[in-house]
């Protein structure tokens, strides 16, 4: 072997090398370029949950789109009574809250409905909106939240019932019974 094959030898190798660590650059930098688009992902995450939480909320009697499942209906009791006097009986809060509210309201779903409980928050929004208004929000529907929380078969007076039984669960003084 001469000193011109082992300079030759060098060369390519230093060559070799030089390229090698341009390549692991290179790439390295491709890696950090596509982990940026990891945000993109979290969002598009995010707006599916919204979607599938509003499409939840929405109201059983909603139109329905091709593609999307049949709403599951209730079963009924016709047990032959024609008298309509269960129609005249107003639920408790607690009932409503049980069978609409919680769906939301349990664990602040939507960063904007206010959990039953946090006193901080109910007291808040009692103090800058007083009763009437929050009621007339929860049977108009606000922001996120569909009237009568998604149950159109709620009276005005079950919709009260169930606002006053939030404020008191957070310990908020409505200055109001509910009625049964």
């Amino acid at each position: 072997m001469s000193t011109q094959d082992d300079t030759a030898f060098m060369r390519t190798f230093i060559g070799v090398m030089i390229g090698l660590t341009v390549l692991a650059v290179i790439l390295l930098a491709l890696a950090l370029f596509a982990g940026s688009f990891d945000r993109s992902t979290e969002q598009g995450r995010a707006e599916l949950q919204r979607e599938r939480l509003e499409r939840n909320l929405r109201p059983a009697s909603a139109v329905r789109q091709d593609g999307e499942a049949m709403p599951v209906q209730m079963a009924s009791d016709d047990s032959g009574d024609d008298d309509d006097a269960d129609d005249d009986v107003v639920r408790t809060g607690s009932d409503i809250n049980e069978s609409v509210c919680m769906a939301c309201h349990a664990e602040g779903r939507m960063d904007a409905a206010p959990s039953t409980g946090d006193n901080s928050v109910w007291q808040a929004l009692f103090d800058d909106k007083g009763l009437d208004e929050l009621v007339h929000n929860a049977i108009n529907g606000i922001r996120g939240m569909p009237a009568r929380g998604g149950d159109s078969s709620l009276s005005d007076q079950e919709v009260r019932n169930a606002v006053i039984y939030m404020l008191e669960e957070s310990d908020v003084d409505a200055g109001e019974e509910e009625e049964t």
